[in-house]
């Protein structure tokens, strides 16, 4: 039976992806301005294309993994240890200050 919460979520995901479709966008556009004006508008399609495939197959997958008891218990047990570790196997003073980050050979 459908409630009213259910609008409510659809909705939600609903705004979410145009989010991030909008995001997208703006990423595929930055990535193809070096590229030749014919080149620009292929470059776009494809990537505008793989994203929207991309994102169902992510989606279907999400909607396959949730049912399987153990995807949700290994999930949850990731998210226990990460809070058990931040909280209990590192000092206050280590949280506060940022890491250094690793540039590697540049």
């Amino acid at each position: 039976m459908i409630q009213a919460s259910d609008f409510l979520t659809i909705a939600l995901l609903v705004a979410l992806e145009g989010l991030l479709s909008a995001d997208n966008a703006m990423v595929l556009a930055v990535l193809v301005l070096g590229l030749p004006k014919k080149e620009q508008k292929k470059a776009l399609r494809y990537g505008i294309i793989g994203a929207f495939a991309f994102r169902t197959i992510a989606t279907l997958l999400a909607v396959y993994l949730i049912k399987l008891g153990w995807v949700k218990l290994a999930g949850a047990s990731y998210l226990i240890y990460l809070a058990i570790h931040h909280f209990f196997m590192t000092d206050a003073e280590s949280r506060r200050k940022a890491r250094p980050r690793n540039r590697g050979s540049d």
